[in-house]
């Protein structure tokens, strides 16, 4: 009787699992669907636009955009030095855009399992890169929620969000005075790290970073959200000739409907989730069918530095490096 109960529940987490991913799918077809379809109406007005590549911008845009990658693993490299490993640029950069390939399925368990395996390549133990995926959670998320009011403003773009908009700004703000509680207590932080790899039934975790490590990550993750968001502002620039939207709304307007699109599990990579949240911020700035056209442009130039990033993350196993062993406790409680 006990296998067959087995049998049962793991074969309705597989149904349930299956259609999350259905109903994920049907949902970024369904937004793209829109958007596309508000680009074919409105195609008159759209060719009669101001259309030109400047190759200038698609460079910066380009780097910029290199550079909040870079940024995201050095955030990744330096929670994993506050539990006392030291690892190279190119290992963190390795398994964190490796992992991140599990994004493209609904729900976040397999970048998880991406992640465990990978940093298992370097002698990280599994509950350390749990936890480790944990807090950049912990830290992405409120370093973006930081950056959304600073960058998107209280106007007209916000009033986009109608009747969400003040919903949004309270969660954001409760998630932020959690996370300052945390980071300045970060035992309690520990102690719920371990409460988490507790369910998974793995073993607990030592974490007692140092108040540098711990301002060294935010501040990667700041740094992370402020260069995609002015990516995406030179990324405009690369494409109509005449932008006079001002950086402060271009840069919220990506930050915002990436996280939107990230925390709402509903589509893989937030796919058509991200595009609809976008088009609805750009749209008083440059109407349906233009804000419709940016955000599916703006997917495929993501989808094609993804691509590179992978293939760049994929080379550094080409890069010979040594073991990456544990730091002793005197080294920990260095800032990296």
């Amino acid at each position: 009787m006990v296998p067959a109960q087995k049998k049962d529940k793991f074969g309705n987490m597989d149904r349930k699992r299956l259609i999350k991913t259905i109903v994920g799918w049907l949902v970024a077809a369904i937004i793209i669907y829109i958007l596309f379809k508000t680009i074919y109406n409105n195609r008159a007005q759209l060719e009669n636009g101001e259309w030109k590549i400047n190759w200038f911008y698609t460079l910066l845009s380009a780097i910029t955009l290199g550079a909040a990658y870079f940024c995201g693993s050095q955030g990744w490299r330096a929670i994993i030095y506050g539990f006392g490993y030291k690892i190279k640029l190119h290992e963190a950069f390795r398994v964190i855009y490796l992992a991140n390939l599990g994004r493209y399925i609904p729900g976040k368990i397999w970048q998880v399992i991406g992640l465990v395996g990978l940093a298992k390549e370097i002698n990280i133990s599994p509950a350390v890169s749990m936890a480790s995926f944990a807090l950049v959670e912990a830290y992405a998320l409120p370093a973006s929620f930081i950056l959304i009011p600073l960058t998107l403003g209280l106007g007209q773009v916000a009033s986009t969000l109608m009747v969400f908009r003040d919903v949004l700004y309270i969660f954001m703000a409760i998630v932020v005075i959690i996370f300052l509680i945390l980071f300045f207590r970060p035992a309690g932080l520990e102690w719920a790290l371990n409460k988490v790899l507790k369910l998974f039934k793995q073993e607990s975790v030592n974490y007692k970073p140092s108040m540098k490590n711990r301002v060294s990550i935010l501040v990667w993750y700041l740094l992370n959200w402020s260069f995609f968001g002015i990516s995406f502002h030179f990324f405009l620039k690369a494409l109509i000739a005449d932008i006079r939207a001002p950086i402060y709304l271009t840069a919220g307007a990506y930050i915002t409907a990436y996280v939107l699109s990230y925390i709402t599990f509903l589509s893989p990579a937030g796919l058509g989730v991200r595009e609809g949240i976008m088009s609805a911020i750009l749209a008083t700035q440059f109407g349906a069918p233009v804000a419709a056209s940016i955000a599916l442009i703006n997917r495929v130039w993501i989808t094609i530095a993804e691509v590179i990033i992978t293939l760049l993350a994929l080379a550094t196993y080409r890069i010979k490096s040594g073991k990456s062993p544990g730091i002793d406790a005197a080294e920990k409680a260095k800032s990296i």
